[in-house]
């Protein structure tokens, strides 16, 4: 059950995340930009498994967060799988107030539920892309 989940996490993002990437890294050309797809919990029995967008911001100071990343994540892929993350949030560190989390609570993961996170990307992009135009050391905390 959790490799079919999985699966279906990276069809339904990974080329996605792969275009907004090749799109912003032509726009913000001094940002490091990275895709990943990586499993989570490997020291628990709630094995999970994430895909993202993360922007580095070289040469930030230690106290401001380096990096912002767009996360689409399930849980439980042993069990009873969760959708349970899409979102946009800042690394450690002082950042600006800019982030989104589009499933405040998790869901019984399903096509359903990937196609209605899928419908909502551009809005993940959006919130990301306003993100790497305020940068680092812009908090409004």
């Amino acid at each position: 059950m959790g490799s079919q989940v999985v699966q279906e996490l990276e069809e339904a993002f990974l080329p996605r995340l792969d275009a907004a990437k090749e799109m912003l890294e032509r726009e913000f050309p001094s940002f490091h930009f990275n895709v990943w797809s990586s499993s989570t919990g490997g020291l628990t029995s709630y094995q999970g498994h994430d895909v993202g967008l993360e922007c580095l911001f070289p040469g930030t100071p230690d106290e401001l967060a380096d990096n912002v990343a767009i996360i689409i994540g399930v849980k439980h892929l042993t069990t009873a799988p969760l959708l349970c993350d899409a979102s946009v949030g800042w690394g450690h560190g002082s950042a600006p107030g800019i982030h989104i989390d589009l499933l405040p609570n998790p869901v019984a993961f399903s096509t359903a539920e990937l196609n209605a996170v899928s419908a909502r990307f551009g809005l993940l992009i959006s919130v990301f892309r306003s993100a790497l135009i305020a940068g680092p050391g812009k908090s409004d905390a």
